[in-house]
């Protein structure tokens, strides 16, 4: 039998567990009733996003002072990329491009923000309809998911208002099929780049320009890309929606492929390689074989189809984007070989945090796209020449397949096939 005093003092703890228990069980109840009497809580808290976004990004510490004349001199750089573009593609765009824009980070993590929102609204529609049918651990469940989504979703826009210069934003969803993009200019982050790396404020500019102009080529000059993108980017959300609405077994046939992947032949190979990628940060070899990326390995076969084609596209764009840039710029900028050598050393001295956010939030795999992508493009304009590289852009039919960018010489030989 325990002493008096120590069975008191034990008794005491007892009472006092017995108490904050209580206490946290009537604090369950009453969420419980208050969310089966309540509209569901969304899947992401946007406004703790922005919070987030904001603190990470640093925006007070990047003011925008000469916003109208850095306007001018954007306008004026762009209606100078337009016209050599176009001759160079040997197609133009329906009409001259206005919509160019002059934003400091908060502006523009405010116009992401928007479209982060519209592109998440049909797997929210599924997560509120779930949400009201929830039991009790699935509602602290949920609360803790959104907590960590939130600020999952602010650090990663947050860290890229840091980073990204230029941006050709798209209204990815958008019902009208005449939605036009337009083209952003972080002005804080390319002012601070230029500055830091001893180039010319203009030259630089221009630079950057032609890169982002050369998108709303791609985009608009052929009518039929913009619809295409938009119908993977829906039919790949439809996937993800469909697995948010089978959450509950989900879980498993993700574990199951995970395992199916690294049964298969070299899978443990390439978890290795995408485990020691992601812990020392290195980056994926150019031009190789990355399809050993962590993503992949948790998708469905129709998500990893859908997800090829979308991979395939977006290194076409940006690998095509990076051509006209380097094809142009050198007859443009007197500068030219001195902006890539100092933004390609920029760039390989990464620090090692940044190498492995990268890595952990996949932003890796849009380095890939601009390397494959551009030395697909080359390949097929030092091949066969520029007109018949412009093929691409002839239908859908046309594109590449992932398979094909890494391996230039199988799209050229499918192309020439099909030549009556």
């Amino acid at each position: 039998m325990l002493p008096l005093p120590r069975a008191l003092r034990r008794l005491g703890v007892a009472l006092l567990v017995l108490g904050v228990a209580g206490t946290g069980v009537r604090y369950y109840l009453n969420r419980m009733h208050t969310a089966q009497t309540s509209p569901p809580q969304p899947l992401i808290d946007w406004d703790r996003a922005r919070k987030v976004a904001l603190k990470v990004s640093r925006w007070e510490q990047a003011p925008l002072h000469d916003r109208a004349y850095r306007q001018a001199q954007y306008a004026r750089i762009v209606a100078q990329c337009e016209p050599r573009i176009a001759e160079y593609l040997g197609v133009s765009l329906p009409q001259p491009i206005t919509r160019v824009y002059v934003l400091d980070r908060r502006e523009w993590l405010e116009a992401n923000f928007s479209s982060f929102e519209q592109l998440l609204a049909p797997i929210e529609e599924i997560y509120q309809r779930r949400a009201r049918h929830r039991g009790g651990v699935n509602l602290l469940a949920g609360d803790i998911q959104r907590s960590l989504l939130s600020v999952q979703t602010g650090v990663l826009l947050g860290f890229l208002g840091r980073r990204v210069l230029g941006q050709y934003d798209l209204s990815l969803l958008s019902p009208d099929p005449s939605t036009q993009g337009s083209l952003y200019y972080v002005e804080p982050n390319i002012k601070m780049v230029q500055a830091g790396l001893g180039l010319s404020d203009e030259e630089f500019r221009l630079w950057i320009a032609l890169h982002e102009t050369t998108h709303v080529f791609e985009f608009e000059a052929y009518p039929w890309v913009l619809p295409h993108f938009r119908r993977l980017i829906r039919d790949y959300f439809d996937q993800v929606s469909e697995q948010v609405d089978t959450l509950g077994s989900g879980l498993w046939r993700l574990v199951g492929r995970v395992g199916q992947h690294m049964g298969s032949r070299g899978g443990v190979e390439r978890l290795g390689r995408s485990l020691w990628h992601l812990v020392s940060g290195a980056e994926p070899a150019p031009g190789g074989d990355n399809t050993h990326h962590w993503i992949e390995m948790v998708l469905t076969d129709e998500q990893r189809r859908i997800f090829d084609q979308l991979q395939a596209l977006m290194s076409l764009v940006e690998g095509y984007s990076n051509h006209i840039m380097n094809a142009v710029g050198k007859q443009l900028l007197p500068s030219f070989a001195l902006i890539e050598q100092r933004m390609e050393q920029r760039k390989r001295s990464r620090p090692l945090m940044e190498r492995i956010f990268y890595r952990l939030t996949g932003m890796d795999l849009k380095l890939v796209q601009y390397e494959q992508g551009e030395t697909f493009v080359a390949t097929v304009v030092r091949e066969r020449g520029m007109a018949f590289a412009s093929q691409v852009w002839e239908g859908a039919e046309n594109l590449p397949t992932l398979e094909e960018i890494r391996h230039p010489q199988q799209w050229i030989e499918r192309i020439e096939c099909q030549k009556p």
